[in-house]
């Protein structure tokens, strides 16, 4: 039993779309995990913030000595807030610009290979589909003067089978 060079090539074919959706998996849980942590960074970021708004509202609260000005304690720590969340904040939205690049790169990689894979195997069909052997050409011509496939078979030697085969793939049936 031969393998047929299309059939070697159709399940290369699948094995290469079979590894490419695999290699999108694997890379969106990469992602997945990495969108977790900045997520907890985040979260955190944000309970500090509370806290820090929390002491500011308790120190609002209190009397305070005369010396001490509260608006310069307010402005103070609305600052220092600021720049904690700057700190933090720009570090994580660089890593998602980042990642966000990568991911818009592996998309049109993983885009222009598809493109090519079909074109491959569009190339494939219609090399496939155009008779090539005398055979196929002998089948083509006394399917069209009007012999029916039992008739073709029995004149040249071959299956029924082989006949329908090249005269469905000839698009005559």
């Amino acid at each position: 039993m031969e393998v047929s060079i299309e059939t070697l090539a159709f399940i290369g074919l699948a094995a290469l779309v079979i590894i490419v959706f695999l290699m999108v998996y694997i890379r969106d849980m990469e992602v997945n995990k990495k969108l977790s942590i900045y997520e907890k960074s985040i979260e955190e970021l944000n309970y500090q913030n509370h806290v820090l708004n929390k002491a500011l509202n308790e120190l609002r609260t209190q009397e305070k000595e005369p010396a001490f000005d509260p608006a310069v304690l307010e402005q103070k720590m609305v600052q220092f807030v600021k720049e904690e969340i700057h700190k933090s904040a720009i570090p994580v939205v660089s890593s998602l610009k980042e990642i966000e690049s990568i991911i818009y790169h592996f998309k049109e990689e993983q885009s222009s290979r598809l493109e090519r894979i079909e074109s491959r195997t569009k190339e494939m069909s219609f090399a496939s589909a155009s008779p090539s052997s005398s055979n196929e050409k002998m089948i083509i011509a006394h399917y069209t003067k009007g012999k029916s496939e039992a008739e073709i078979a029995k004149d040249l030697r071959i299956g029924i089978g082989e006949v329908d085969l090249v005269l469905k793939l000839a698009n005559l049936k």
